[in-house]
């Protein structure tokens, strides 16, 4: 099998060549999906539940190539191609074979992002500028031997008789901490931002690895960074909620709540990630505080790590599958979405900070519970001190 090499693109198209992309029939609202299928090592299942779903676009990540850890098939054409979808995996990494690798995690082949539709779709791959874990280096000593960086596919989707959209298919970085995702999310804000006026409609969907918090947050290698300690009190997708998703241009061209000016230079959001750290009108139905998608270590390491961003798009109803995780170790997001017109934009921020509102509101009630629970152990801690003291007097006397 001859494999495509990182940053290149792999595309297939299996829809019926009989039917035109004019000719497609949507008798509802877009269907929209976001799922990471880790690595498709239950591949036949991954393709039931995708069938059943039926959906219009597909933003998956994990795609594996040729590699021994998932039966070495091309799962992006075997997508396709048994969904007759149109199709391209954006190709992160090669996956090195290495006696170093458990046999869960043997490579040999390549693995990426992938964007399926019953559309016709223009792709193109952003590389993140942002990089913050170095696989060429670093990636044996995880036992993962790797060439190759992050990046996210886009696609330019040809809905018909209504206007393109533009979709993101992401995976941030894992072995980082809020500092490196912040910046490849920036990444994307960027880019969606310049893109606005010509594709007012986009989805941003992936999997952002949003876990710093919990047992994670004690971890170098999951957690690492200045950040882990300032973010005690909140999850990592409440963090984002408050600092970043609920800053818009109004606000101000360059985000104030990341320009602490009691930090080091050192550990400080630079002068770029400031400008782009603006959203430029995403907002995810799912709520950052209760919809995990990842459970892990006994359901003690839960979070809200994949994201499903629309703009200017009305979400009709959205659901997760997958939920016990028998599939994939990511519950699935669906989405059905409607175009809208831009005044709907006001109507996501307004719930956005109505959402932060809560997320505050809960934190507070959260500390002082916490300190209500300490202060009544420590006056109860004193009183049986107290209560000893006045037994040992009564046994002198």
């Amino acid at each position: 099998m001859d494999l495509a090499l990182p940053g290149q693109l792999v595309t297939y198209d299996y829809r019926d060549t009989n039917t035109s992309t004019e000719a497609v029939e949507i008798p509802r609202s877009l269907r929209v999906v976001q799922w990471n299928i880790e690595r498709g090592y239950h591949l036949e299942a991954v393709i039931s539940v995708l069938r059943d779903l039926d959906a219009d676009i597909l933003c998956l990540q994990e795609i594996d190539i040729g590699n021994q850890r998932s039966g070495g098939g091309n799962h992006g054409q075997i997508i396709a191609e048994r969904l007759q979808l149109n199709g391209t995996v954006a190709i992160e990494f090669q996956e090195l074979f290495s006696p170093c690798r458990h046999a869960a995690q043997q490579g040999g082949g390549i693995h990426g992002n992938a964007i399926f539709s019953k559309f016709d779709m223009v792709y193109r791959i952003i590389d993140h500028e942002h990089q913050p874990y170095n696989w060429q280096r670093d990636g044996a000593l995880l036992g993962e031997p790797r060439v190759g960086r992050r990046c996210t596919l886009v696609a330019e989707v040809a809905v018909p008789r209504r206007p393109p959209l533009l979709a993101y298919s992401a995976h941030f970085e894992c072995f980082t901490g809020i500092i490196g995702r912040v910046g490849q999310l920036c990444d994307l804000l960027r880019d969606s931002s310049e893109n606005t006026e010509r594709f007012p409609h986009q989805l941003i969907f992936g999997d952002f690895n949003t876990f710093a918090h919990s047992l994670a947050r004690f971890s170098p290698a999951y957690s690492n960074g200045w950040y882990r300690f300032r973010t005690i009190g909140m999850t990592e997708p409440e963090w984002w909620m408050k600092n970043i998703l609920s800053w818009y241009p109004e606000d101000g061209c360059r985000n104030g709540r990341l320009d602490n000016e009691k930090l080091p230079d050192n550990i400080r959001f630079s002068e770029q990630i400031l400008s782009s750290a603006v959203n430029p009108g995403w907002w995810d139905p799912f709520d950052a505080a209760k919809d995990a998608t990842i459970s892990s270590y006994g359901g003690m390491m839960t979070a809200k790590a994949d994201w499903a961003f629309v703009r200017q798009f009305k979400v009709v109803k959205h659901w997760m599958t997958n939920r016990n995780f028998a599939v994939a170790d990511h519950r699935c997001l669906v989405l059905e979405v409607d175009y809208a017109r831009p005044d709907i934009v006001d109507e996501h921020k307004r719930r956005t900070r109505q959402a932060v509102h809560e997320l505050e509101q809960r934190r507070r009630s959260k500390v002082w519970t916490s300190c209500s629970l300490l202060a009544a152990l420590a006056l109860s801690f004193v009183a049986i001190r107290i209560a000893r003291a006045n037994t040992s007097s009564h046994i002198t006397h």
